[in-house]
C-alpha cells in the first residue's frame, strides 16, 4: 500500500496538473473566439479565467479585446493589471501607448525623485518575477557552494567557501522579503481607473463639495485615501481630489 505522504503530494500534483490543463484550454477557448472577431466573447472569457487566475496573457488579452471594442475604461483596467505582473513587456507598453490617444484626458506626467521614487522602481508589482527568480539563483547558488565546500581539503578554502555560501543565503533572503513586498503591493489596490463616461472630481468626499475638474473613461490615478463611498485621488501632474468609487474600478 502506498504511503499517506506520498499519497497526497500524487492527489496534489494530479489536482495542479488538472488545474493548468483547465486553464489552458480555457485560454484557448477565448483565443479562439478573439481571432473570430468574436471581442465581446473572447473579453468575457477571459475576464472569467481572471476572477480565479493571476495571468499576464489573459490580462493583456483582456485589455486587446476592450480596446477591440472601444471599451476604453476596460482595457486600460486589464492593461495596467498586466502591468503588475509583468512590466517589462514591450507589446503591453506599446499598447498602453495607443489607448492613451484614445483617452481624452491629457496629464503631463511630473517625475518624482526621492527614496520611496528610487524603491518603487525596484520593488513595484511589475518585478515580483524577477525577484523570484533572483531567490532561486541564490538560494541554489548557497546549497551549490555548501555542497563543494565539504569536498575541499584546505582550511582556508572551506573558509572561503562558507562565507561565500551564506552571502548566497542573504542574498536569496533578501530576494524572497523583496518579492512579498512586490506581492504585498499587487494585493493591495494603489491605483484605480475612471470606468465612467465623465466624472467630478471634487474637494471632499461629498456631492456637495467644490468640483475641481472633471475625469474622462480611461484615466488611471493613484488611491491616497478611501471612505465606504469615495476614493481620495492623485493624477499625474500632482492635481489631487476626491472621486466617487462607484465610478472607478481598482487595479
Amino acid at each position: 500500500m502506498m504511503p499517506i505522504r506520498e499519497s497526497l503530494i500524487l492527489f496534489a500534483m494530479a489536482l495542479c496538473h488538472a488545474s493548468f490543463g483547465q486553464l489552458d484550454a480555457e485560454f484557448e477557448s477565448a483565443n479562439e473566439a478573439y481571432e473570430n472577431g468574436q471581442f465581446e466573447l473572447a473579453l468575457t472569457r477571459y475576464e472569467s479565467i481572471l476572477a480565479t487566475h493571476r495571468h499576464f496573457e489573459s490580462e493583456f488579452n483582456a485589455g486587446n479585446a476592450a480596446f477591440k471594442l472601444g471599451e476604453w475604461g476596460k482595457a486600460r483596467l486589464h492593461y495596467e493589471r498586466a502591468k503588475l505582473l509583468d512590466d517589462a513587456q514591450e507589446d503591453l507598453q506599446a499598447n498602453l501607448a495607443l489607448l492613451e490617444t484614445k483617452i481624452v484626458d491629457r496629464i503631463t506626467i511630473i517625475p518624482k525623485l526621492g527614496l520611496s521614487s528610487w524603491l518603487s522602481s525596484w520593488i513595484g508589482p511589475g518585478r515580483l518575477m524577477g525577484w523570484i527568480w533572483w531567490s532561486l539563483l541564490w538560494w541554489s547558488a548557497s546549497w551549490g557552494l555548501w555542497a563543494f565546500r565539504w569536498k575541499r581539503e584546505s582550511r582556508d578554502s572551506r573558509n572561503t567557501l562558507g562565507f561565500l555560501a551564506l552571502a548566497s543565503l542573504l542574498l536569496g533572503i533578501l530576494g524572497l522579503a523583496c518579492a512579498q513586498e512586490s506581492d504585498a503591493q499587487m494585493e493591495s489596490p494603489r491605483q484605480l481607473v475612471i470606468m465612467s463616461d465623465r466624472v467630478d472630481v471634487t474637494s471632499s468626499p461629498s456631492e456637495s463639495g467644490t468640483v475641481l475638474f472633471q475625469l474622462h473613461e480611461g484615466t488611471r490615478a493613484r488611491i491616497l485615501d478611501r471612505t465606504s463611498e469615495w476614493s481620495e485621488i492623485e493624477l499625474d501632474n500632482g492635481n489631487v481630489g476626491w472621486i466617487v468609487l462607484s465610478a472607478t474600478e481598482d487595479v
